[in-house]
């Protein structure tokens, strides 16, 4: 199948920062329990004042991780692939004029944490589209949090974080204003992506649509030929598994593997039309065709164990830097028997690169990516 359209979804617009404290007698903070993993941090009420180094801001959500990773690894080319990042934002409090850009990118009337999720999603973004969706019923009132600040703290002597992020909160109505609004979205597309746990909202008595099966129903909602590729864990993964119409691939860690023991009871073994794949800091696994052995689950697996590298200095995002490098392997590599292994292998190099550099999955480049893959391919 030729992709032609990628839409990528959005449900959790972050706005992530990461700030760097020192220990320090005044300004920095007092002592880090390792045992117990706890800080001290400084009394603020007798004068001191943390002072951190601010390393990074930058627009964050699982799915935006992947985007920002794939923005990285497609190739200039005129006649490449539309891929869209829709991200769902709530509407201004006030009366807001729509900013178009010399790209045909708009920046949208929002609340003032939409508008700064939106900057930074367009100062991130060089190939892949940012597309912004305000929909009116994801009001920023004192039950929802339709956006988010997330904040990740690290202590320069231990390399050790503190991460505060809120969770997105819906409610019943919200979440009903956004599964119409992606069913028009997502029309024509051929490869949905679908990234991280989708937001949670009080459930009401015999309704159809809960936290736990938005996933499965954006499926059942797209194109009949369209490919869709999901990381999702816990129930959302069951429901996604048992859906009308199967994602085409599936990405977790072993945490998450063995966490969905149950469901590989209930459903191990059977054919499935796609591919698990299972990764972890030793490599990846993959079930393709059928699902786990609810008894062994390891069997009827093939391992594609994890790239040497010579000194891992971060894994976060590394599973949606692995996600991204499969997706664009698997988009531009020929369509033969070969594909399959091509992606995985791609999406190794990628994740090795991720892991073995100071930044991170900004760390990433088309060419390093390019000449590694070459050179373990052969």
């Amino acid at each position: 199948m030729t992709i032609r359209r990628v839409t990528i979804l959005e449900f959790a617009p972050t706005a992530d920062e990461i700030w760097r404290i020192s220990q320090h007698s005044r300004d920095g903070y007092a002592h880090y329990n390792a045992e117990n993993g706890l800080v001290s941090i400084l009394d603020t009420a007798h004068e001191a004042k943390l002072r951190p180094e601010v390393l990074a801001i930058y627009a964050g959500g699982k799915a935006t991780n992947v985007a920002r990773v794939l923005d990285r690894l497609l190739p200039n080319e005129s006649d490449a692939p539309q891929v869209e990042l829709v991200t769902f934002l709530p509407p201004p409090d006030v009366s807001l004029r729509e900013l178009r850009f010399l790209n045909s990118i708009s920046l949208r009337p929002s609340t003032p944490a939409g508008i700064y999720v939106q900057c930074l999603q367009i100062s991130n973004l060089r190939k892949v589209k940012p597309r912004f969706e305000i929909v009116d019923e994801l009001e920023e009132t004192g039950r929802m949090q339709t956006t988010r600040r997330c904040i990740e703290i690290t202590l320069r002597e231990t390399s050790a974080s503190l991460n505060f992020s809120p969770s997105i909160v819906w409610s019943q109505e919200a979440a009903d204003a956004v599964m119409t609004r992606i069913a028009k979205v997502i029309q024509g597309s051929n490869l949905v992506v679908i990234a991280g746990a989708p937001p949670v909202w009080d459930i009401r008595p015999a309704v159809h649509l809960t936290p736990y099966n938005f996933y499965a129903k954006i499926i059942d909602v797209t194109d009949p030929d369209c490919l869709v590729s999901v990381d999702a864990s816990g129930r959302y993964l069951h429901e996604c598994l048992i859906a009308k119409k199967s994602p085409r691939f599936i990405f977790i860690n072993t945490h998450e593997f063995y966490e969905a023991k149950e469901s590989w009871k209930e459903l191990g073994g059977k054919k499935f039309p796609g591919t698990l794949l299972v990764h972890d800091k030793e490599g990846c696994w993959v079930w393709d065709g059928n699902l786990p052995d609810g008894q062994n689950p390891f069997s009827q697996t093939k391992h594609f164990p994890s790239l040497k590298v010579p000194r891992v200095y971060s894994t976060i995002g590394a599973g949606d830097a692995m996600h991204a490098g499969f997706l664009k392997e698997w988009i531009f590599s020929e369509h033969d028997k070969e594909q399959l292994r091509r992606a995985i292998v791609y999406s190794q190099v990628v994740a090795a690169i991720s892991v073995s550099n100071e930044k991170a999955t900004h760390g990433i480049d088309i060419r390093t990516v390019e000449n590694e893959f070459q050179r373990v391919w052969r």
